[in-house]
């Protein structure tokens, strides 16, 4: 890169002192003839005043007398008015001009040289070497700092691309500069990316735990049946555990969904029955450790997919299994529009320092990975709702749904009022719309 860079700068070069050398050598040349012609005369003239001023005084006009003041590196040819000529010195070799003069009848012709048109062409072929070597000197420092910026942003991009993710270095002079500007915006959009794969991959992680259990659950009371020839069982056992792996799709997919912030909050679903279907999936669950699930819920049909529902409620269900105690209650209550559903159970409850920041990734209540409430409270927002904990003892979590009828048309233009929840239960009345945008207190 570094010799190409040279020899564009010296053809460059090269070419700009043949534009200027080859019209300044031909305008030199004839500069010098006119100078010389413009002296030639002058000197004609002068040399004629002379000869007439001595013819007039009197004085000696012959050769002789003469030679001191027409004798020069030139010839001169002085005619009287009686038409004798006098000739002082001798034609000139090389290449001459004429300048003539006149004074009372005597005609004086001089022919000046005008020195070597080579002469001329080796100062101007000098002056154009000169600027190329200035132009070498100059193409093999900047082309030294080019190449080696050039190979610092190839270095740089190149530890972008392997996840290093530094600034890239600037170099004082604009375009490269610019290139390095670039350079950073392009890491900050793959350290973006990364992020976002990375919180991705933590999500999908954690929500499958809970069904991949269930479907191990099913599958061993599938062999449990087989073994005892009960092959109806198993048959049910194994249509249920093809239907979890059928919800695992599903949360992949809005997953994925969450991740890309696509809308999925226009689609509509019935909130008894996916309340149901999570009842049915979580009892075993529940049974096995001694506990039991109660759910009310009326026919309500609400903004969001089965499937972002069903993970949203998975989550808080295994909250509860994992961290709670007693019965879990699932209650839900129409008002206005707006669907609440609390989500609570008998056990200690949550300190109030976890409750400021439980829904925050990473933070955990003891043992798990900090993460589903964090996905949770992503999936129902990016469904126009909310998820917040609205008591600590007991520990009650309200969803707030947008119902789809007229009243949640009057909702979504902010027409009517529902009730907003503090930390100890019910605290006051607010718009509905600014509780479901985001207005509600989060902890």
């Amino acid at each position: 890169m570094r010799r190409r860079i040279i020899f564009t700068i010296l053809t460059t070069v090269f070419i700009t002192a043949l534009l200027i050398a080859i019209p300044l050598l031909g305008y030199s040349y004839y500069g010098i003839k006119q100078t010389v012609k413009a002296f030639a005369a002058s000197e004609a003239q002068l040399d004629a005043q002379v000869v007439d001023y001595r013819i007039k005084a009197g004085l000696p006009v012959d050769k002789e007398s003469l030679r001191p003041y027409l004798e020069r590196n030139r010839l001169t040819v002085v005619t009287f008015p009686t038409g004798r000529t006098l000739t002082f010195g001798s034609q000139p070799q090389k290449s001459s001009e004429q300048g003539a003069g006149n004074s009372g009848g005597v005609t004086v012709i001089i022919t000046e040289p005008t020195g070597s048109r080579a002469s001329v062409a080796v100062e101007i072929s000098l002056i154009t070497i000169f600027a190329l070597l200035v132009g070498v000197l100059i193409a093999i420092r900047r082309s030294r700092m080019l190449t080696t910026a050039l190979v610092d942003l190839a270095k740089d991009a190149a530890r972008i691309g392997s996840g290093d993710l530094r600034p890239a270095r600037r170099y004082g002079m604009a375009d490269l500069d610019q290139v390095a500007d670039s350079l950073d915006s392009s890491s900050d959009r793959v350290a973006e990316l990364l992020r976002a794969e990375r919180g991705l991959v933590a999500d999908v992680t954690h929500q499958l735990r809970t069904p991949l259990t269930a479907v191990e659950l099913q599958l061993d009371e599938v062999i449990e049946a087989a073994n005892r020839s009960d092959y109806a069982s198993a048959r049910a056992g194994a249509n249920a555990a093809h239907e979890q792996i059928d919800r695992l799709r599903v949360v992949i997919s809005d997953l994925l969904i969450a991740a890309r912030q696509s809308e999925i909050g226009e689609a509509e679903a019935d909130l008894a029955s996916v309340l149901s279907q999570q009842e049915d999936e979580w009892r075993p669950l529940f049974a096995r450790a001694d506990r039991s699930i109660e759910v009310v819920a009326p026919a309500l049909t609400v903004r969001g997919g089965d499937g972002p529902l069903r993970q949203i409620f998975a989550t808080l269900f295994d909250n509860a299994l994992v961290h709670g105690e007693g019965r879990l209650s699932v209650r839900v209550r129409d008002t206005a529009g707006l669907v609440v559903v609390e989500i609570s159970d008998e056990g200690s409850g949550v300190t109030p320092e976890l409750s400021k920041s439980m829904f925050e990734r990473n933070i955990s209540g003891g043992g798990s990975s900090g993460l589903g409430l964090s996905v949770a409270r992503a999936l129902i927002e990016n469904l126009g709702g909310r998820l917040e904990l609205v008591n600590t003892r007991p520990t009650t979590f309200a969803l707030f749904l947008i119902q789809r009828d007229q009243d949640a048309k009057d909702l979504e233009s902010g027409n009517h009022t529902v009730v907003e929840v503090s930390e100890g239960g019910v605290e006051s009345s607010a718009s509905a719309a600014s509780t479901v945008s985001g207005n509600t207190q989060r902890r």
